[in-house]
């Protein structure tokens, strides 16, 4: 037993450094979305990410009926991001991701025209609780003006509240500031429902991955009282603050 188990070891020890030395060795710049392998089947697959989206959406619920009870409030909003907050484009990017394929606004724009995503877990139930009880649901998102049609008809396809007039899509620019400011002027917004972090407030556009951490820190006490996350690992501004994917091996903390 105990000569099976060393040769398992080493086994195990010569495969990991056979691994390495395929890292260290083969440093040929290939594009390759391999590395989102595991996060797209945690995404579409594990009761966990499921789990998380209920949590949020439940957590959601309960922070709006605390709004509700405040009679000097009028004229509640609750802001929304679209992507992988409300409908899941996960099919979208996992057919990217087996084809190896960049990503294309042209093959974005012919996923959006199909108007097949699914709701996000929670998000359909939680919208329909919010326009239920009076609270305009606004959606903020960098989609384009021209999805808007697609999009409106995909959340009805799904019975999701929505209304074309509260769809406050990409128009001059990545930041979603100006149009966070315009809505607050109209409403009072109890909540931000977001997957990216410039879904909630300007201090996190064009930030360094270091620069973002530091301000969830700052702002720890926003998450889960007016700030609500939903978890995506697949893609956002998260990823672009990183380096090139051939060095991004170079920034996981190791055991000293």
């Amino acid at each position: 037993m105990r000569l099976y188990f060393f040769s398992f070891c080493s086994i195990l020890l010569l495969s990991i450094f056979t691994s390495c030395a395929k890292i260290s060795i083969d440093k040929t710049p290939v594009y390759s979305r391999q590395y989102q392998v595991g996060a797209y089947l945690w995404f579409q697959t594990s009761g966990e990410y499921r789990a998380l989206c209920y949590q949020a959406y439940n957590l959601a619920k309960l922070k709006l009926d605390l709004a509700l009870l405040n009679k000097n409030l009028h004229k509640l909003a609750v802001v929304f991001d679209i992507d992988e907050t409300v409908l899941d484009n996960s099919v979208f990017g996992a057919e990217e991701l087996v084809n190896n394929a960049k990503w294309d606004k042209d093959n974005l724009n012919n996923w959006v025209k199909k108007q097949s995503a699914q709701a996000i877990p929670g998000a359909a139930d939680f919208i329909k609780y919010a326009s239920s009880r009076g609270v305009e649901v606004i959606y903020i998102s960098n989609r384009f003006d021209w999805q808007a049609k697609d999009t409106f008809e995909n959340l009805a396809k799904l019975n999701i509240p929505a209304k074309i007039e509260n769809f406050y899509f990409l128009k001059d620019g990545w930041s979603k500031e100006a149009r966070r400011l315009e809505v607050q002027k109209k409403y009072n917004v109890v909540l931000y429902l977001g997957d990216n972090l410039q879904d909630f407030h300007k201090d996190w556009d064009k930030k360094s991955s270091q620069e973002r951490r530091i301000l969830a820190d700052q702002h720890f006490a926003d998450f889960g009282d007016r700030f609500i996350i939903i978890p995506n690992p697949l893609y956002g501004d998260w990823e672009n603050s990183l380096p090139k994917v051939e060095d991004r091996l170079k920034l996981l903390k190791t055991r000293p």
